[in-house]
């Protein structure tokens, strides 16, 4: 992918981010290509601890079936976001008929999740080399992107063009382990990345690229041309990582038609997905909420670096007040990050009681919250 391509790939996410979410401002700076096996062997080696606790979720890429059912309530629990209508839209109308709870969606989903990786276990590319790496596969592993950009330091949202089989079994996301059980994109965690306050977007190329016939959708994605290519991959590729990375908008399956957050079956095409964006060019009502919710707190940023910590208070509670229940990350440690951001403001004004007031509520929500801990240090009590 050349650099004019990403700059064009940028401006129409920037385009979109604005159709839908009104997003201006966003600047970008690009900091050029490091290949892939670097990147794993240093972070990986890094999240050792971290590692070792994802990996107890990781399906290995060469499994030859999936033990889901001594985790089956949390994968229920997990499925529950969603409504049960909406993710019987995900199979045929014979498999939906026999869904009448959550339980009886796990079976269908599990064998068809190892459909999907058998498949990817035989795919060769044009060269005669196994897609999925015998050799050196760290790459080939969602779990394994989810622990090295935790740990990463450089970067707020990597392109890639490798093949990202999703392999998280404990989260089976419908949209992506029936789509080929790989990933399309994905937000991250990465707590040393600030400008949005650790959270971090990858966006995959691989379906665009790849010339494999098991891949092809409605449209063959060769035939078309470059410009319109950088359309679909700004648009509905980045801008959509880029609504979880910012607003924290969670996958939805049912929100209107032109929704960027959208993850439901039809919108799998991503030619489909894209025109449909184009064709239904307004902010979807139900994301707004998330919107004003991250621009309260954004706000109560920039009103604290211009040390205005009253006004900066003010706004702060409003995005508490305002962030809805379910977020693309988890709630407690949001929650957590903006009341200590209350009580740092607090702690400026010198006004101890209400500063030791919201730390004792940011660690209740998180105990693990250094910035609290470290404030909480200064204070004293």
């Amino acid at each position: 992918v050349s650099f004019e391509d990403i700059e064009e790939i940028i401006k129409e996410a920037k385009l979109e981010l604005w159709t839908k979410f009104g997003a201006t401002n966003l600047y970008f700076n690009y900091i050029g290509v490091k290949s892939l096996e670097p990147f794993f062997n240093d972070n990986l080696k890094t999240a050792d601890e971290l590692y070792k606790e994802m990996e107890k979720g990781k399906l290995p890429l060469f499994a030859k079936k999936i033990e889901y059912v001594p985790h089956k309530s949390q994968i229920i629990q997990f499925l529950n976001q969603w409504k049960l209508w909406d993710l019987k839209e995900f199979f045929d109308k014979e498999t939906q008929e026999k869904i009448k709870k959550y339980e009886d969606v796990l079976p269908f989903l599990y064998d068809e999740y190892l459909n999907k990786l058998d498949k990817l276990r035989t795919l060769k590319t044009e060269s005669g080399n196994y897609l999925i790496d015998r050799r050196n596969n760290l790459h080939n592993s969602y779990v394994n992107w989810k622990a090295a950009m935790n740990i990463q330091k450089d970067y707020d949202i990597i392109i890639s063009n490798t093949l990202i089989v999703y392999d998280d079994y404990l989260y089976p996301y419908p949209h992506a382990v029936l789509r080929y059980a790989k990933v399309g994109g994905s937000s991250f965690e990465s707590p040393q990345r600030n400008v949005f306050d650790g959270t971090t977007a990858m966006v995959n190329l691989f379906e665009m690229l790849t010339p494999l016939d098991y891949f092809k959708t409605e449209h063959a994605y060769k035939d078309i041309p470059r410009v319109y290519w950088n359309k679909i991959i700004g648009r509905y590729i980045m801008a959509h990582e880029m609504g979880h990375m910012i607003y924290l908008i969670p996958d939805v399956y049912d929100h209107p038609k032109g929704c960027l957050m959208d993850s439901s079956m039809e919108n799998m095409d991503y030619v489909a997905g894209y025109e449909y964006l184009v064709k239904y060019p307004i902010e979807c009502p139900k994301c707004q909420p998330y919107v004003t919710a991250r621009n309260e707190h954004f706000a109560g940023d920039k009103l604290f670096q211009e040390k205005k910590y009253n006004e900066a208070i003010y706004v702060y509670k409003l995005a508490l007040k305002m962030t809805p229940k379910k977020l693309d990350i988890d709630r407690d440690q949001y929650i957590s990050l903006i009341e200590y951001k209350i009580a740092r403001s607090y702690f400026e004004l010198q006004d101890k009681k209400m500063t030791l007031f919201y730390l004792k509520n940011a660690l209740q929500k998180n105990k693990d919250n250094e910035k609290a801990k470290d404030l909480l240090k200064k204070v004293g009590q």
